[in-house]
Formats: structure tokens, sequence, C-alpha cells
């Protein structure tokens, strides 16, 4: 995904998030909590998948299995998508 505004990412990541819970994206912001939803682990894997293929970004498993909000969510794609902006040539 690299170089992104972080308003794109948010609503990207938001987008995302919604579809595998069966959430409308306005029932979804930063504060959502995952557990309090669906978030089990097909929906797990179905959102890392989904995150990877449609953002282009390759997340840490540990940081992913960390996350605990959209927003944690949020903030570990735009950190791979920053260190992938920072390694380009």
């Amino acid at each position: 995904m690299t170089d992104r505004d972080p308003a794109s990412i948010e609503e990207r990541v938001v987008e995302i998030v919604a579809e595998v819970l069966g959430l409308a994206t306005a029932e979804v912001g930063p504060e959502t909590v995952l557990a309090a939803h669906a978030w089990d682990s097909i929906a797990s894997l179905e959102a890392l998948a989904q995150l990877e293929a449609r953002l282009r970004v390759t997340l840490d498993l540990r940081v992913f299995h960390g996350v605990r909000t959209v927003g944690d969510l949020v903030a570990a794609v735009a950190a791979d998508d920053a260190g992938r902006a920072a390694a380009a040539p």
C-alpha cells in the first residue's frame, strides 16, 4: 500500500472489518472493540487475509493478534505501510 494518507488507511481498514463482521461501516470506528463483536478465530483470519491482500501489507502476527480495537488495527497497518515506504529506494 505504501505512502497512503492515514485517513485513507483508516477508511479501508474500517471497510474490511465491517465487511468481515457483517456490520455497516457507520457501526465501526477506531474505538470499536473487536472482541465485542463476532471477532473469533475465523473472522480474525479472514480480516488478516483481506487486509494483506487488499492493502498490500504484511502484518506481524504477534502485533495482529495483540490488537484490541479497530484503531489498534489501523495503527498496525499504518506502521507496516510506513516501514515499506521508508525501505523503498
